[in-house]
């Protein structure tokens, strides 16, 4: 079972990325490159055609009281939808998704071979008759491998597969995840390659820094959650009726009119990224940190299915550069390289809720060594530790607001 679900997300991760490839050379030209290039007049028409064509899609994918199973719903297996999803619509959702993110979509590519992985998991489990515990368990190994595969991060995967999808720790189900993830990344990576995503300066561990992280966790934390409730909230309240066919296409359309002055936007936030780490000015970094957000909420509430993963990598970069500019004022000689990686691993564990999963991936993404890791687990343990102050506070207040009212 753990043999076929890897050889599924790592030949569909394959697959998923080469197709991702071909879009982005379709309608920007270009590959996922560190090089931002200007959208011309051609870029502009096509993405506000992918938008048209995305709509139309999404629209009649979830006609007819047809759902878009996630992958929390397969593991749970409430009904007989959610045991068995319909393999053609999701099948669809899934190269949609690839698709829209190619061809400029602000928001990640990450949910698609997560989904795929799930997908061959669960049809797995299914023909060899798996008890429903061990069929939660193919398909978070699936999901797992699917993210291990595509981005070429085994380790941080494995985490995932615990923080996110809820799985219980065992040592069967550790060794299940471990296998799963490791063998579908060594698939893939015959044709991804797992040099780092991005070409960033090394964390160094001293004591400036370890001040630095407790700062920006400080200051991040509460802008990071904010963007996770919101998140939430614009998936929620998803479009999927009607509007979709008007409210998508104007989406790309703003997009794309946006791309023309800020073209890192385009994509799931590699070129914003990579942007951060080879220089950008304070005004222009505080700009495109709030059209990025804006961007990647308005899209998922409009109607696209995406993840978040690499927008909110971006973002905390952004973040944290901006964070650093602040403190440089008091503190002067703070490390910028080290700020935008502590960014990145404070907004991705708040976002994800996921801190271990959050320094694997920044790790991973941009080549660290171990020397990074302290520096970065003190972001976090304070990122989470903000994290459950807010939401403590959050339930508090609306409580005690009522009791007002009702003194009154």
């Amino acid at each position: 079972m753990l043999i076929l679900t890897a050889l599924i997300a790592g030949l569909g991760s394959i697959l998923l990325h080469e197709f991702l490839d071909l879009i982005e050379y379709l309608v920007l030209g270009h590959g996922e490159t560190s090089t931002v290039q200007a959208v011309s007049t051609k870029q502009f028409v096509l993405i506000v055609l992918a938008g048209i064509i995305s709509a139309i899609l999404w629209y009649f994918l979830q006609r007819k009281n047809r759902q878009i199973i996630s992958v929390k719903s397969q593991m749970k297996a409430e009904n007989p939808a959610s045991r068995q999803p319909k393999l053609w619509i999701h099948l669809t959702n899934i190269f949609l998704q690839v698709a829209s993110v190619g061809a400029g979509s602000p928001i990640g590519k990450e949910g698609a071979p997560r989904e795929l992985g799930a997908l061959g998991a669960g049809r797995v489990s299914d023909y060899l008759k798996l008890t429903l515990q061990d069929r939660k368990l193919a398909i978070a190994c699936g999901a797992s491998a699917g993210l291990a595969a595509v981005y070429q991060v085994p380790i941080a995967s494995i985490f995932f597969a615990f923080e996110t999808l809820g799985l219980g720790i065992s040592v069967l189900n550790l060794t299940s995840v471990s296998v799963t993830t490791i063998l579908a990344s060594l698939i893939a990576g015959v044709v991804i390659s797992d040099a780092p995503l991005y070409e960033a300066a090394q964390v160094t561990l001293d004591v400036k820094n370890a001040i630095l992280a407790i700062v920006l966790a400080v200051l991040i934390s509460p802008i990071a959650q904010l963007f996770r409730r919101l998140t939430q909230k614009a998936q929620a309240q998803k479009a999927t009726d009607y509007t979709i066919l008007w409210r998508l296409p104007l989406t790309f359309l703003l997009l794309a009119s946006l791309s023309l002055v800020f073209p890192e936007i385009l994509g799931n936030g590699g070129a914003m990224a990579q942007g951060v780490f080879d220089g950008m000015t304070v005004q222009y970094a505080a700009m495109i940190v709030l059209v990025k957000a804006f961007m990647v909420l308005l899209t998922l509430k409009n109607g696209a299915y995406g993840g978040t993963l690499t927008p909110s990598f971006s973002m905390g970069a952004v973040l944290g550069f901006l964070g650093a500019v602040l403190c440089s004022q008091i503190f002067p000689a703070i490390s910028l390289a080290s700020a935008m990686l502590i960014g990145s691993s404070v907004f991705l564990a708040i976002t994800m809720n996921a801190p271990l999963t959050a320094i694997g991936l920044v790790v991973s993404f941009t080549g660290q060594k171990l020397q990074a890791l302290p520096i970065l687990l003190i972001a976090v343990a304070v990122a989470i530790f903000m994290k459950q102050l807010i939401e403590r506070n959050s339930y508090v207040n609306p409580y005690r607001s009522q009791t007002r009212r009702n003194r009154r």
